[in-house]
């Protein structure tokens, strides 16, 4: 086993009352077991968490970080919140399908509907790509801190084909 958190306050996800003093051990990036005092030999890292609070990553299931990705691979604040996994495309906006004589009405679209500044995705959309897997790609290639899944925008995919 590679890792044991110790005296952790554990909370479970189910909304049941926090184990506290609670240890978790961890091997090849899997939970192994989730005791109160749990044998200690054995371990490449043990992590005294007295006093943390220790929890399941957060889904947050409605973000507007299309943009953002392509020049904020942290998705800052989204992981100091404990958010471990992101979903974008809502709302129907985003910026892959997008041909580059399109980009500037695709840039509008955010800026009316969520208040971005037009001058500010001007400088800081890295647009490495055209279509949505191309779009896909730039993202694993910069590398993202959280897990994302994202919808192709219908907004940008309805001026794509059209």
């Amino acid at each position: 086993m590679s890792t044991l958190i110790r005296n952790a306050t554990v909370y479970d996800g189910t909304g049941a009352p926090p184990q506290l003093d609670t240890d978790v051990s961890i091997s090849e990036e899997r939970i192994v077991n989730i005791g109160q005092s749990l044998p200690v030999s054995g371990y490449k890292n043990i992590i005294d968490a007295k006093g943390l609070g220790l929890m399941p990553g957060i889904i947050d299931s409605h973000t507007h970080y299309d943009a953002q990705v392509t020049w904020d691979p942290s998705l800052d604040p989204s992981p100091a919140h404990g958010v471990t996994t992101v979903i974008m495309g809502n709302c129907g906006f985003g910026i892959a399908p997008c041909r580059p004589s399109d980009r500037d009405l695709i840039m509008r679209n955010l800026t009316q509907v969520e208040g971005m500044d037009l001058e500010a995705l001007r400088a800081g959309i890295n647009r490495d790509f055209e279509d949505f897997p191309e779009y896909l790609d730039s993202m694993d290639e910069r590398g993202v801190l959280p897990n994302v899944a994202a919808f192709v925008g219908h907004s940008a995919l309805r001026t794509y084909v059209m």
